[in-house]
């Protein structure tokens, strides 16, 4: 977006971008889109737009990081001025996991969320604002991971009586605490959302080797 790109001082266009990574491609590189969450003047729709670009030109990989404003810079002065306003925390992770999304449909494996511990990048006298959260990057997948359950337990619900049933979720090996989320924070949800409204009897996680991704299967048993 040439509106964020100038907004944030970037020092170049949307066509730089775009031609340089064309040029990688063409080269015979691996090309690994780069792309930051909550910039100055920057929208969640134009996040979504920017990965499915990113997409679109055959990135081999990605790395999404929310934009976290550290201090003696002029984004801190913009930021204490009024003229910036950084994501939250709750935000960010909403934002994230949309990118995300798009980049798992896409088959583009996402190599990092969230800046890189050490270097006292996230220390308090570093950072004045934004996204800075030790588990961002867990947060924001696990919050994608909610969202897939729902839609397919949407789905499944609409055609079933599923008062008091199980809800087996199924997802990829090693992604149960992704379905769990922090201190339970997805399990918490889907009990509020379906065991209380749908009359479930209980919802249970397991994994399988067979699904990949953020893919899910739900079971009523």
């Amino acid at each position: 977006s040439d509106n964020v790109l100038s907004a944030s001082k970037r020092g170049h266009t949307a066509e730089a971008s775009l031609k340089a990574c064309k040029m990688v491609k063409e080269a015979g590189f691996e090309l690994i889109g780069q792309m930051m969450v909550g910039l100055p003047g920057s929208t969640a729709e134009a996040e979504i737009e920017t990965a499915k670009t990113i997409c679109d030109l055959g990135a081999d990989g990605a790395r999404v990081y929310p934009t976290v404003v550290f201090a003696d810079t002029e984004l801190a002065d913009m930021t204490e001025s009024g003229k910036y306003v950084p994501l939250s925390i709750d935000d960010a992770i909403e934002r994230t996991a949309s990118v995300l999304d798009v980049f798992d449909r896409a088959g583009v494996p996402v190599i990092r969320v969230g800046l890189c511990s050490g270097e006292n990048l996230s220390s308090p006298e570093s950072v004045v604002g934004g996204a800075n959260h030790p588990a961002l990057g867990e947060l924001s997948m696990g919050e994608l991971m909610y969202r897939r359950i729902c839609e397919e337990a949407d789905r499944v619900i609409g055609g079933i009586d599923a008062s008091g049933k199980t809800m087996t979720v199924f997802v990829p090996r090693g992604a149960t605490s992704r379905a769990i989320g922090q201190k339970k924070r997805n399990i918490l949800r889907l009990n509020e959302k379906y065991c209380k409204k749908h009359s479930i009897n209980r919802i249970k996680i397991l994994e399988n080797s067979s699904i990949i991704g953020y893919n899910i299967i739900i079971d009523f048993s």
